[in-house]
C-alpha cells in the first residue's frame, strides 16, 4: 500500500495471541501527498459475535414475519375456504338425510364469489335441484306405471272373470287348457277334469224368470267352489262348470263327488228353500291316462260323457 500508493485487493490473515486476525491497509494522502498507511485489524471472535447477533436479529424478524404471514394466510383460508367447505358439507349431509330441495338455496348462498369453492357450491346446488326434479319425474313415472299395471291387471281379471258368479270364465279355461297341454309335453300328467251341469235351468227360467235362474246358477257355483277348494273352477257356459282337478282334490275325487251329491241332496230335501234354490246338478269326471288319452281334449270328452250319463240317470229317476 505504501509502495504502490493503492489499496490492495483483499486483506491479510494471520494468527496471534488473540486468535485469527484479519488486517486491512490503505494509503493515506493529504493534499495529494502520501504521508502514511492506515491499517485496521479485526479479530474473528468479535466479527463472529456481530454476525451471530445480526443473524439472530434477522432470524427473529423473519420468524415474526412468517408467523404474521401464516396467520393472515390461515385466516384467509379459513374465512374463504374452510368455512365454505364445512357449510357445503353440512348442507349436502342434510339433503342426504331429508331430501329437502330447499337446501339448494342455502348452498347457493355460499356461491357469493368467483373462487373454486363457490363454483363447487353452485354446481352442487344445481345438481341437487336436477336430482330432485329427476326423482319427482321418476316417482310420477313409477306411479303412472303402477296405475297402468293396476288397470291392466283389472282389465285382465275382468277379461277372465265370469260376471255372474265371479269365478273364472271360458277365456280363463282356454288359457288353463293351454297350460295343461304344455305340462303334458313336459311330462307332467297329474290332473283330471270334472264336468258339472245344472239340471232344469230352462224350467226355472220359464217358470220363475231368469233372475231366479241366475240365483240357481250362483248357488251351484258356491257348492262347486266349496267342495273343490284346492282346484280352479270355471264357468264355461250358461249352466256348465268345469273343475281342473289338482293336488288333494285329485287324490280324493271319489270322496268329493260323494260330498257334492250329498250337499245337493240336502238342498233338494230342504223345504225351507224356494223351488229355484233346491238345485240339482249332474257331475262326471275323468283322470288323465297316458294309455287312453293323447290330449287334454280327450280327458275333457271323457269327463263330459260321464257327466252326461249321470244326467241321464238323474232324469230317469226324477219326476219332470
Amino acid at each position: 500500500a505504501w509502495v504502490t500508493g493503492q489499496t490492495p485487493v483483499g486483506h491479510d490473515s494471520y494468527d496471534n495471541e488473540y486468535g485469527k486476525t484479519y488486517a486491512y491497509y490503505t494509503p493515506l494522502f493529504i493534499g495529494g501527498e502520501k504521508i502514511g498507511v492506515i491499517g485496521t485489524e479485526v479479530t474473528v471472535a468479535s466479527v463472529n459475535n456481530g454476525i451471530l447477533m445480526n443473524t439472530l436479529r434477522q432470524m427473529l424478524w423473519i420468524a415474526i414475519t412468517m408467523i404474521l404471514c401464516m396467520s393472515v394466510l390461515l385466516y384467509v383460508i379459513n374465512r374463504f375456504y374452510i368455512n365454505k367447505i364445512e357449510k357445503l358439507a353440512d348442507n349436502v349431509r342434510e339433503y342426504a338425510q331429508h331430501k329437502d330441495p330447499g337446501v339448494a338455496s342455502r348452498i347457493e348462498s355460499v356461491s357469493d364469489s368467483k373462487d373454486e369453492i363457490s363454483a363447487l357450491s353452485y354446481q352442487t346446488a344445481a345438481m341437487i335441484l336436477e336430482l330432485d326434479n329427476y326423482m319427482k319425474n321418476l316417482m310420477e313415472t313409477t306411479q303412472e306405471l303402477s296405475d297402468t299395471k293396476e288397470r291392466a291387471d283389472a282389465m285382465h281379471e275382468l277379461a277372465h272373470k265370469d260376471a255372474l258368479t265371479g269365478i273364472r270364465n271360458k277365456t280363463a279355461y282356454d288359457k288353463e287348457i293351454k297350460q295343461l297341454e304344455w305340462s303334458l309335453e313336459d311330462g307332467k300328467t297329474d290332473f283330471g277334469i270334472a264336468m258339472i251341469d245344472l239340471n232344469f235351468l230352462k224350467r226355472i227360467n220359464d217358470t220363475y224368470g231368469h233372475e231366479r235362474g241366475n240365483v240357481a246358477i250362483k248357488r251351484l257355483c258356491s257348492v262347486v267352489c266349496a267342495v273343490f277348494e284346492h282346484s280352479p273352477v270355471f264357468r264355461i257356459g250358461g249352466d256348465e262348470f268345469v273343475v281342473i282337478l289338482k293336488r288333494r282334490d285329485l287324490d280324493k275325487i271319489d270322496e268329493l263327488i260323494k260330498d257334492f251329491n250329498g250337499r245337493l241332496e240336502e238342498m233338494q230335501n230342504d223345504r225351507t228353500l224356494e223351488p229355484w234354490e233346491q238345485i240339482s246338478a249332474a257331475i262326471g269326471y275323468a283322470i288323465y291316462d297316458p294309455v287312453r288319452d293323447d290330449s287334454v281334449e280327450n280327458v275333457f270328452k271323457r269327463a263330459d260323457k260321464a257327466m252326461y250319463n249321470r244326467k241321464m240317470e238323474m232324469k230317469a229317476v226324477r219326476l219332470v
